[in-house]
C-alpha cells in the first residue's frame, strides 16, 4: 500500500513538473561568445557557449546581452564525435545543460535541492568499455521518493582551466552552483527576502553582492509601483537603472569569477 501511495505521489508530481516544462524551457537559452580574445588582431580566437536568461537583457558599452547565468567552453566528454575542441560539441554540451537547467529550476519550484557529488560513468555502464575518471558534478536532488538526482552538468578539469581564479573541480561546482541559485531567486523566484541572498556564498565576494543589489532596486521600484512582490517587467527596469559598472559586473561573473572567491566564507 504504501508503494502505490508513494508511487501515486511521483506520478503527480511528474504531472506537475511536466506542465510548467513548456514555461521554464524557453525561459534558459545559449549564445556564443568569444571565450579567448587575440589582443594583437583584435579577434577572438576561440569561441564558447553562455547559458542565458531569454527574458532578460543588460546594456553594456555599445551592445545589449542577454543575462548570462555561466559560461562553457569546453565540449566534455559526453558528445563524444567531432574534434574535442569543435565549437559545435561545445554548443551541444551547452545545449544539454540548458535544457537540464530548465527542468532543475521547476524541481527547485517544487523543493528540489542543488547538491555536488561524483559523476562516476562507471555506475550507469554493464561491462567494463576501459576505465573512466570521475569527476564532480552538479545536481538537483527531486522531491519525489526514490528518485535519481538530475545531473545538470559535470565539471571537467578542462572546464576549471576556463575560469580565473578557480583551482579545483570542486571550488568550479560551488561557484557555478552559486550562481545557479542567485539567478534562481532572483529572475525566476522573484524573492523578496534580502537575507536569501545574503546567504548565498558569493555574497562574501565584493563582486558577487550584485545579486542583492539588484534585488534592493527592483524593491524600490515595485514599491513605487506599490506592488508587494517583484515580477519580470520591475526587474527589466531595475537591471535598466542599475549603474553600467554595475550591468558589466553581473554579466563578467558569468565568465570570471571574483579574485576572492576561493577565499570567501563557505
Amino acid at each position: 500500500m504504501n508503494r502505490r501511495i508513494d508511487l501515486l505521489g511521483s506520478l503527480a508530481l511528474s504531472v506537475a513538473v511536466l506542465s510548467q516544462l513548456a514555461v521554464a524551457a524557453p525561459h534558459i537559452g545559449i549564445q556564443e561568445y568569444a571565450a579567448v580574445m587575440d589582443d594583437v588582431a583584435k579577434k577572438a580566437k576561440a569561441y564558447g557557449q553562455v547559458v542565458v536568461l531569454r527574458a532578460f537583457d543588460v546594456e553594456l558599452r555599445n551592445v545589449v546581452k542577454q543575462v548570462p547565468i555561466f559560461s562553457v567552453q569546453y565540449a566534455g566528454g559526453h558528445h563524444m564525435e567531432g574534434a574535442r575542441d569543435d565549437p559545435n560539441r561545445v554548443e551541444a554540451r551547452a545545449k544539454c545543460i540548458a535544457e537540464r537547467l530548465a527542468h532543475a529550476w521547476t524541481l527547485l519550484d517544487h523543493g528540489g535541492e542543488l547538491r555536488i557529488a561524483a559523476d562516476d560513468w562507471r555506475t550507469w555502464r554493464l561491462g567494463r568499455r576501459g576505465e573512466t575518471q570521475t569527476h564532480k558534478a552538479i545536481y538537483v536532488r527531486s522531491p519525489a521518493a526514490r528518485q535519481e538526482p538530475l545531473r545538470i552538468m559535470t565539471i571537467y578539469p578542462e572546464d576549471v582551466t576556463g575560469y580565473p581564479w578557480v583551482t579545483t573541480e570542486e571550488s568550479l561546482a560551488e561557484y557555478i552552483t552559486t550562481l545557479i541559485r542567485a539567478h534562481y531567486l532572483l529572475f525566476w523566484k522573484n524573492e523578496i527576502d534580502i537575507s536569501q541572498y545574503e546567504a548565498l556564498r558569493i555574497d562574501g565576494t565584493r563582486e558577487g553582492k550584485i545579486f542583492k543589489e539588484i534585488a534592493v532596486r527592483a524593491l524600490e521600484m515595485a514599491k513605487l509601483k506599490e506592488q508587494q512582490r517583484l515580477d519580470d517587467e520591475v526587474l527589466r527596469d531595475a537591471l535598466a537603472r542599475i549603474a553600467l559598472p554595475q550591468r558589466e559586473r553581473l554579466y563578467r561573473l558569468a565568465m570570471t569569477p571574483p579574485p576572492d572567491w576561493e577565499s570567501s566564507p563557505r
